[in-house]
């Protein structure tokens, strides 16, 4: 993307556009809080409203000031890549900064408690010691969801579900305390054995201590009339332990979507609106990717007559963004439970389920994956194309599979009236579906290529 394209873009958690350095403590948190998460370019000398460049005076003078601000003002140190850009014949300044590995990042005048910022969308914010903690932590290298549960016991997971998922997914027909600690559902401590927090989220028994303590981790599934939320028509909210519900939310999901019909033979059947597989992969994505320390939220799946919408809490991980989603990069947040879902095959090799869940939608005729960040959530939307009738559905494949047919042909092929025929092939051609070929008595009809 070159300078023009980047400068019109929206402000995003890893952007900023300012027309002239703001207030010292104004520009550093947006330093800080970049460093503090995935990094991010903060451009001076171009208007933030009208998007056109106005250039800065004595950029080089300005350069040297950031440069010295940032080395005195934040700790742990950070180390800017500044340089001057020609847009339009106006030098603007870029500060890029890339994601700390030292987190977290603060203002040496105001401390690490009061000090340390976060992005959040297109705002920094003050963090609270829960994030100055997360951070930490992110900074040790350390999985949330590999953290033990001190408040279990060996007990707390489920042997009789570990072994289900196991058997199942895993092909381990006689599991051992060695395959829960291999996948790091559970950990030894001082001698002790104590689940982690995926041990209980995935398999923690129904009745065990602390189970409500990750209720948060819960998948709801609402299925609304219309295309708004003014009015549910049902939902279903799936409680932790998961390992075993996976297939149930999926298949819940898709008995709530929309269905169309479509001839097997001489057989009707339904089918979802939208392709399985890119339903599959939509979820198991929201349910992998999440940011499990954000406990105050959970995985909500909205189910509209046109759409799919499934919000899931945390952005992109590390460096990973929009643009490069489906290109077969990949960056992993929960590592151990990827390992898991990859192993039971729940999950495609990293990086390849967005690439082939496009093409997916894209054979079912329906229009790309939408990707969208909206504050702290990551949102997935999957649009279903307007359902024609079962009976202009039927007509539709029948010219699309025959090439070009009279009316008296879809009359006969499909066992009704000429003239009944001929109208459903005209709404069908108002639809823009179906194009005319010829006149009169001459006159054919083509299917175009829906999609």
């Amino acid at each position: 993307m070159d300078i023009l394209e980047k400068i019109k873009q929206p402000e995003n958690r890893k952007f900023e556009i300012k027309r002239t350095l703001p207030s010292k403590s104004e520009w550093l948190k947006v330093i800080v809080s970049f460093a503090n998460g995935a990094g991010g370019e903060l451009i001076l000398g171009v208007d933030d409203k009208s998007r056109k460049a106005v250039g800065i005076e004595d950029i080089f003078e300005l350069e040297e000031k950031i440069s010295n601000t940032i080395h005195d003002s934040i700790r742990p140190g950070i180390s800017p890549y500044i340089q001057s850009i020609n847009v339009e014949n106006k030098q603007v300044l870029s500060i890029q900064i890339l994601s700390g590995p030292q987190k977290p990042y603060y203002l040496a005048s105001k401390g690490i408690e009061k000090g340390t910022y976060v992005r959040i969308g297109s705002t920094n914010r003050q963090a609270d010691l829960s994030t100055i903690f997360e951070l930490k932590r992110q900074a040790s290298g350390m999985s949330y969801l590999d953290q033990i549960y001190f408040a279990g016991s060996e007990d707390s997971a489920s042997k009789d579900a570990l072994v289900a998922f196991f058997t199942k997914h895993l092909d381990i027909k006689a599991p051992v305390r060695d395959h829960f600690l291999n996948y790091l559902l559970l950990k030894k401590n001082n001698g002790d054995i104590f689940p982690t927090f995926l041990g209980i989220i995935l398999f923690g028994r129904e009745d065990a201590f602390g189970l409500n303590e990750f209720d948060y981790s819960h998948i709801k599934v609402a299925r609304y009339k219309g295309m708004d939320r003014r009015e549910i028509l049902s939902s279903q909210i799936f409680e932790p332990p998961l390992g075993l519900k996976i297939d149930k939310i999926i298949e819940y999901t898709l008995g709530e979507l929309p269905m169309t019909q479509r001839l097997e033979g001489a057989t009707r059947k339904q089918a979802p609106l939208l392709p399985a597989f890119a339903v599959r992969e939509a979820i198991i994505n929201a349910i992998v990717h999440r940011d499990y320390s954000l406990r105050g939220s959970s995985v909500q799946v909205d189910i509209f007559d046109d759409r799919l919408e499934i919000v899931s809490p945390g952005v992109l991980p590390g460096n990973l963004s929009i643009e490069l989603l489906g290109q077969g990069i990949s960056e992993i947040r929960n590592r151990s439970l990827v390992r898991i879902f990859r192993h039971a095959g729940f999950m495609e090799e990293f990086g390849s389920g967005i690439a082939r869940m496009i093409q997916e939608m894209d054979m079912a005729g329906k229009p790309n994956p939408e990707f969208l960040e909206k504050g702290a959530f990551f949102c997935v939307t999957l649009r279903m194309k307007p359902q024609l009738a079962v009976d202009l559905q039927e007509i539709y494949q029948l010219c699309r599979s025959k090439g070009q047919l009279s009316s008296s042909e879809v009359a006969k092929q499909i066992n009704i009236h000429q003239n009944t025929a001929i109208k459903k092939l005209q709404s069908l051609v108002k639809l823009g579906l179906i194009e005319t070929i010829g006149s009169g008595k001459n006159t054919g009809y083509r299917a175009k290529i829906f999609g």
